[in-house]
């Protein structure tokens, strides 16, 4: 017993992947050889206990950063929005001025229109009447009202018709 060699587990000879940065591989080699205090190649749970106190707050300090930024693009997108909204209210406020304007005008061109019809049917003599009167019943290239002509203006306003009593005797209705 004991009398034999003894023989240590032969470990191959790290080599830096393919592809992948030699400067970054050796640190890493570096990082695992001082981990593995017992140098086995391996690294027990013991031995990672400052390199995994580092892990937690590299990836606290990650997501802190990862906070900062969305809170920050929360409250740009946030403000983009207000500032949206406020042009936008701004263009339907114009539009709905400009709405009115336009309303306004065109009450205005008709109402002046009109007054100024009103204002000259007020101004009408008899003869005036009269004439006004014959120009919306004689048509076109006639000079006198014929039956027809007068039943068809007629025909809507017979509730303008007052003081004209029926006497069956003096017309015929066929």
């Amino acid at each position: 017993m004991g009398s034999g060699a003894s023989s240590k587990k032969q470990h191959p000879i790290l080599q830096c992947p393919q592809g992948f940065d030699a400067q970054k591989f050796r640190k890493i080699c570096t990082l695992f050889d001082k981990l593995d205090a017992d140098s086995n190649f391996g690294v027990s749970s013991n031995e990672l206990t400052d390199i995994a106190r580092l892990h937690v707050e590299n990836c606290h300090a990650r997501l802190q950063k990862r906070l900062q930024t969305a809170e920050l693009a929360n409250k740009r997108r946030v403000q983009e929005i207000e500032e949206d909204g406020i042009q936008k209210i701004a263009a339907v406020r114009l539009s709905t001025d400009i709405k009115k304007q336009v309303a306004n005008q065109e009450y205005d061109m008709k109402k002046n229109k009109i007054q100024s019809q009103v204002e000259w049917y007020a101004s009408l003599d008899e003869d005036g009447k009269e004439s006004a009167f014959m120009k919306v019943l004689v048509p076109k290239g006639q000079d006198h009202v014929d039956f027809w002509t007068f039943f068809e203006y007629m025909k809507t306003r017979t509730g303008d018709i007052i003081n004209i009593e029926d006497n069956e005797s003096n017309f015929r209705v066929y």
